[in-house]
């Protein structure tokens, strides 16, 4: 017979723990080690957190940065094309007759509601924008009627809309789509606009795709550029039915947003002349609350523009204005501008704000070790509203993107 035994020192082991067997002990995390982890953790994440934003922040401003190359590419390729930039102001009259625009000599732009964004007594007048407009479509498009109405029932349908509208002007913003993309076309589906380029027709690349309509003509050339369909909107401000182009910073309608986000183009005609009106945003207020933003402008006018006769008067232009690259010169009332004889495109940035433009000098090269200054003679901006510090206004141009600087103004 088998007799089971147990040690001695087994049965000490039982009496020792009431009978049950020793467990080693736990291994998990207290509670004082499981906050140093989590506060190890906060801090980490606070560290990373400054780098990931701004690695995102220099991505999407490299985004912008590649798309203003590409658009000054289309622009290089349409001037090749046709002989010069495209005008950053342009007057459109459908039904072909620009001769009645030609004699008013002494109308302003925003008589009669034609432009809402004009300023009135500081802007060129109505028939020095038809000059403009006739010189650029007898240079791109020669065989064009433009100085009576045209023959049948037929017209240039600049919106493409299917339909002769009145006249109506296209800003800088909207300049830059039409020209480089072409005939806009509504999909009223999805309430997003395509652009179709322009007729091959050399008596009339303005027609539409509409199909059935009168003016549709399939027969087209390709876009300079292809615009994103999702970032064409229309500017609320103006009456030409004409999108304009958001950058991809921002997104969503300015009906929504409150903002207008659009790439600011400004053409130099040739001749070293900006005209600061060509592109007016009035939704942008000042750092007081008052809207809009604008600055007693001392630019060089082109010939009979209302201020050159009394220079140092100065045209009231709001925001945004083309930048230039030295002060006023007492002598001769002239300034240098940032690409004289091109073009600007100036995006808002992340804030979605211009600033007034203007003057802009690089740390680099500024003497007091700030961009952006103002003119020492022309220090306020908007008489009716006030004056403001420098950097107060100012400070919303540090993140803009142009095609004359590489990265942001700052």
């Amino acid at each position: 017979m088998i007799r089971l035994t147990t040690s001695k020192a087994s049965r000490s082991g039982r009496r020792a723990t009431g009978g049950r067997e020793q467990r080693p002990a736990s291994k998990g995390f207290t509670l004082v080690e499981l906050l140093v982890v989590i506060v190890v953790l906060a801090i980490l994440i606070g560290l990373l957190l400054p780098a990931i934003n701004g690695a995102i922040k220099t991505a999407r401003n490299a985004a912008v940065s590649a798309e203003i190359n590409q658009l000054a590419q289309a622009l290089a390729n349409f001037k090749a094309k046709y002989g010069d930039y495209p005008p950053s102001r342009f007057l459109c009259v459908e039904n072909g007759n620009y001769l009645p625009f030609l004699s008013e000599t002494t109308i302003a732009l925003n008589a009669g509601g034609l432009d809402p964004t004009s300023i009135g007594a500081g802007d060129i007048y109505v028939s020095q924008l038809a000059q403009r407009s006739v010189a650029a479509l007898r240079k791109f498009w020669p065989r064009l009627t433009t100085t009576s109405a045209l023959p049948g029932n037929t017209w240039y349908d600049f919106n493409g809309n299917g339909q002769m509208d009145g006249a109506y002007i296209l800003h800088g913003h909207e300049c830059l789509v039409f020209f480089l993309g072409g005939v806009p076309l509504l999909d009223p589906t999805s309430g997003t606009y395509g652009l179709t380029g322009f007729g091959k027709d050399p008596t009339n690349p303005f027609s539409n795709m509409i199909v059935g309509n009168k003016m549709y003509n399939a027969n087209r050339q390709e876009a300079f550029y292809q615009f994103n369909p999702g970032r064409l909107f229309l500017d609320p401000q103006t009456k030409s039915q004409i999108p304009a182009y958001y950058d991809s910073l921002n997104s969503g309608p300015p009906a929504v947003t409150g903002q207008l986000n659009f790439y600011a183009y400004f053409n130099a005609y040739g001749n070293n002349n900006y005209d600061p009106n060509d592109v007016n945003f009035l939704t942008e207020s000042d750092v007081m609350g008052n809207a809009p933003i604008e600055l007693e402008f001392k630019l060089p006018f082109p010939t009979n523009h209302p201020s050159s006769a009394s220079y140092g008067s100065g045209a009231i232009s709001a925001s945004p204005n083309p930048y230039t690259s030295s002060s006023t010169q007492p002598a001769t009332g002239s300034v240098i501008y940032q690409n004289p004889q091109t073009f600007q495109i100036i995006s808002a940035g992340l804030d979605g704000l211009y600033g007034v433009g203007g003057q802009y000098v690089s740390n680099s090269q500024s003497t007091s070790g700030e961009p952006l200054p103002f003119d020492p003679n022309s220090t306020f901006y908007g008489g009716s509203y006030g004056k403001e510090t420098d950097g107060s206004i100012r400070q919303r141009e540090f993140d803009n993107l142009t095609n004359f600087k590489s990265g942001t103004l700052d």
